[in-house]
Parts: structure tokens; sequence; C-alpha cells
């Protein structure tokens, strides 16, 4: 406890990297940064109201995180935990993307826990990130099982290399991915792997991105593959973004669709952004009745350079036997539905980084 509380000392008196949002403790050799992003919510199950599961204001605390990073030389490091600011019930922290790797102008190699290329492709094309908005409803989700294809993978190895002007690569490999820690302190499981990559290219105010993911042992697409491409265009205060997702998996029918998506946002002044994102699955290889639509709109208004606010409001739409949620992912509290169920919510929202 005095090491923390040493360190928020510490922190509290040396200046701002504006840029990166974070407290520089030590030049470049240590950075302490966070985010606390809290909302109150209003949601409507639609029919799922009970003991678990209920309708009605909920207070969630959103990838709140705080993490610790720097480079020394060719070294570089980070670690990252999420901090659960409203409910210590699943635990007051859980890991978030940290690794240990060398860096210089041939790019990166870093060892640890970290986002794939396929998760952060739709986490850089959606615009409603860790809110009730959250692609995840319907991006990387199965008609039953919800969100299970937007993985942090376990013991995973990252090359990256990244040209600031225009291009991106990402390749990741990782043995049992998903390690549940029952097997801590042997070698890890050996049947279960996963390789995937990504390339982000951009283009004056054009960014054209595809990644793949090819599992094998995954807990829900057993041996299985997806991809997918995505596109962004800056044209004055607009952003328009569009994405398209096919997950091919190992004899498991659910998951075996395509989601496609379009997102805008409009700058319309200083301190003031509208949004609007709309994603639909389509229904899952030999069933009917299983696809999903979601779409949300906000308002985020810019309080301070680190402070953000925002108003934002989701509703999901199923098929007679899909029950996609309205609100799943990054956001706290997720909001379930029956089959054949209309959930949504509504959301004010605060983030505060540094």
């Amino acid at each position: 406890m005095k090491n923390i509380i040493t360190v928020i000392t510490a922190c509290s008196t040396m200046s701002i990297a504006s840029a990166a949002m974070a407290v520089e403790v030590a030049g470049d050799l240590l950075h302490v940064y966070g985010k606390i992003h809290v909302s109150i919510d209003n949601s409507n199950t639609d029919g799922l109201n009970d003991d678990t599961y209920q309708d009605g204001i909920s207070v969630s605390s959103n990838s709140s995180r705080l993490g610790f990073k720097g480079q020394y030389e060719q070294v570089i490091y980070q670690i990252e935990q999420e901090v659960r600011i409203d409910d210590s019930s699943k635990g007051s922290f859980a890991d978030r993307n940290s690794y240990i790797g060398l860096a210089d102008r041939w790019g990166s190699l870093s060892v640890g826990i970290y986002d794939t290329p396929f998760k952060s492709l739709g986490s850089e094309w959606g615009i409603f990130a860790d809110t009730i908005g959250d692609r995840r409803a319907i991006l990387g989700a199965g008609y039953q099982s919800g969100n299970q294809l937007n993985e942090r993978a376990k013991n995973m190895i990252m090359y990256q290399y990244e040209d600031q002007q225009s291009l991106k690569i990402q390749a990741m490999y990782a043995v049992d991915p998903e390690d549940d820690g029952t097997n801590a302190g042997v070698v890890d499981n050996n049947k279960n792997d996963m390789l995937s990559a990504g390339l982000w290219w951009t283009i004056s105010d054009l960014t054209l991105s595809v990644a793949y993911e090819d599992w094998t042992g995954h807990s829900y697409i057993l041996d299985g593959k997806a991809y997918r491409l995505a596109a962004a265009w800056t044209i004055s205060d607009h952003r328009i973004g569009a994405i398209y997702e096919d997950i091919d998996p190992g004899g498991v029918n659910e998951f075996s669709r395509a989601a496609y998506g379009v997102n805008w946002r409009w700058q319309f002044s200083t301190d003031w952004d509208l949004r609007l994102q709309y994603l639909a699955a389509d229904s899952a290889e030999n069933t009917s009745n299983t696809g999903g639509s979601n779409i949300s709109a906000g308002a985020n208004y810019k309080l301070n350079k680190k402070t953000n606010l925002y108003m934002a409001y989701t509703a999901t739409s199923n098929d007679a036997d899909a029950r996609f949620s309205a609100v799943d992912g990054g956001h706290g509290d997720e909001v379930k539905t029956v089959d054949g169920g209309s959930p949504s919510s509504f959301s004010a929202g605060m983030e505060f980084s540094f």
C-alpha cells in the first residue's frame, strides 16, 4: 500500500505528457496512464427480467484501467489492468494488454497478453468503444452465446511494424490462448493455439484494413477461422465507416454466419460530435430465424482535453430464434434478452483519461 501511495504522490508532481495522455514518472522508462469510464444506464431486457438480468437502472464501470508502460533503449513493456470501480464481486482487477519486447526500425517483437489483430481491427473501426453501443453486440457474437470472438490472446508472440504515414502490420501466434489458469505452472496446452494477422493501409483520408484469425481448440468455434474487412473515410467533419465479417467455425452452426455494419461520426463543433452505427448478422448456416441487428446513436461532448461526456441509446432486434444482446463487450453491465427479444438501453457516461 505504501508503494502505491508513493507512486500516486510522485505522479501528481510530475509533468503531463499530453500527447500520450500519461504521467511521465521517469522519462521514457516509466509512464503511468489510465482511464476511468463510468455510466448510468437504464436498460430493458424485453423479457429476461429475472433475479440475474433485470430491467432498470445500473451504474457501470466500463473497461476502466490503470497501466504502466515504458521503453529503455530497445526494450519496451506495458502492464495494464482493468479496474472495476462500481462493483468488486468479480474482483477489482483483470488482465488487459501486457507485454515485454524489443523495438527498432524493423518494428517490434513482444510476448505476453494482447488483443488479436482480428479484434483490434474491430476496435479501431467502432465508434462506441466500451459504451452501450459497443460493436461486440453483433461482431464476433453468436446468436445464442453472444460475444465470444473478440479475444485478448494469452501466451502470445506478436510482430508489429508501423509506418506512421500509411502502413501497419500485425502478426500474432499464441499457444493455449484462452488459458484459464487451471494448468498454471506447467507447459501450456499445445493442443490449442491461434494464428492471427492484420493489415491497415491509409491513403490520404481513407483507411482500409483486413484481418484473419485461425483457431485450434477455441471454446466456441473449435477449429475455426474468421476474417474482417473494413474501411473508414474522413471527409471534412465527417467520418464514415463500413465493415464485413465472416466466421467459418469448426462444425458449430451458431457462429457460421456473416455480419456487416456501417457507422458515421460528425464533428460539428470543436467540442461536440454526433454518432450513428448500424450492425447486422445473417442467420447462421443451416438454420433460419437466427439473425439480428443493432442500432446505436449518441452525442459526445469534450469537457476538457482529458474528459468526455456522452449520451447514447442502443437497441437490438432479434429474429425468432436469436438472442443477440443489446449491450455486450467492453461495457461493464451487459443487457441480455430472450429468443426473439428486442432489448435496449439508454446511457449517460463520463470518460476521464490520464
